[in-house]
């Protein structure tokens, strides 16, 4: 593994991923003094991690710079793509990774079979892939999404498309991070959002634990998102805040473009965002607007 390193946080991250795994098989390289041997790996930028096997094969990491993801990454590359299991030992593969799919096939569906295959080879720096030795009248596909606690299963496998789309559906976040390329599908099912505004990785982990639950309660009618407000500061004055607000929260309909802004004053636990939320359903809370914030800025 390959890495050139300027950035304090990753450094951290680094030393605890060596810390897992072993010096003498975490190596660190510093591209600015060695550019020739970065050259020679094929790396052009940095940072850059990299899984470099002896086989000459090598594995490019592209998830969060964070300890834990990058050694799941680190043990999920060193096994095969596609992993074969039966009933006996399918419930300890299903908890070897965050997410994990087990294609459960008819003898004859050589072409589910192939896309499955398929699909393992592009996916395996992400997740985890197994076939089913046990016999199966009609073919179907399950996951485990082992961050937030959900399980899914399909059988609707006819389209070339199918098993993408629903190796996306399983792999999403109930709690994604709103960016550039998730907001368009977000903003496409019509459901409201319920958004929060951090400024770091520890803030958002924070809010993602304590409203897992409630995300998952209400999933088929909202997205919880969150937000990083040094990537996007524009975004939380159109949510009805200060600019430079974080830790806060609103919900917008997009249907509507209602925007309402929480404004309690309470520490954001799950119950208070649910009370917060019946208040909208019931008509107790107004949509904010910017007529309105224009007035309260005027009269400070």
């Amino acid at each position: 593994m390959l890495d050139r390193e300027q950035s304090e946080p990753l450094e951290t991250e680094w030393e605890a991923v060596r810390d897992t795994e072993g010096d003498e098989h975490v190596v660190s390289v510093d591209c600015s003094a060695r550019p020739k041997l970065c050259a020679e790996l094929g790396v052009w930028s940095f940072p850059a991690i990299r899984l470099y096997h002896q086989d000459g094969r090598q594995d490019r990491y592209r998830g969060p710079r964070k300890a834990a993801p990058i050694v799941s990454f680190l043990r999920r590359a060193l096994r095969p793509a596609v992993s074969y299991v039966a009933t006996k030992n399918a419930t300890s593969f299903v908890s070897i990774d965050d997410v994990v799919f087990i294609g459960h096939l008819a003898p004859r569906d050589i072409s589910l079979r192939n896309q499955l295959q398929a699909a393992a080879q592009k996916y395996r720096d992400r997740f985890s892939f197994a076939l089913s030795s046990d016999v199966q009248q009609q073919s179907a596909v399950t996951c485990s999404n082992n961050l937030d606690d959900v399980q899914h299963s399909t059988t609707e496998l006819s389209s070339p498309t199918s098993l993408e789309e629903f190796i996306r559906m399983c792999s999403t976040p109930l709690i994604p991070e709103l960016t550039r390329r998730s907001e368009m599908s977000l903003y496409q099912t019509g459901k409201s959002l319920v958004h929060y505004f951090v400024r770091g990785d520890r803030e958002r982990d924070e809010y993602v634990a304590e409203m897992r639950p409630l995300a998952k309660k209400y999933q088929e009618y909202l997205h919880f998102t969150t937000t990083d407000v040094n990537e996007y500061p524009d975004a939380v004055e159109m949510m009805g805040f200060m600019r430079g607000a974080c830790k806060v929260l609103s919900v917008q309909n997009p249907n509507n473009g209602d925007v309402f802004p929480y404004t309690g004053g309470q520490q954001l636990t799950a119950g208070v965002v649910e009370a917060f939320l019946g208040d909208i359903i019931q008509g107790n809370v107004k949509p904010w607007t910017w007529a309105a914030a224009t007035d309260r800025h005027s009269e400070l």
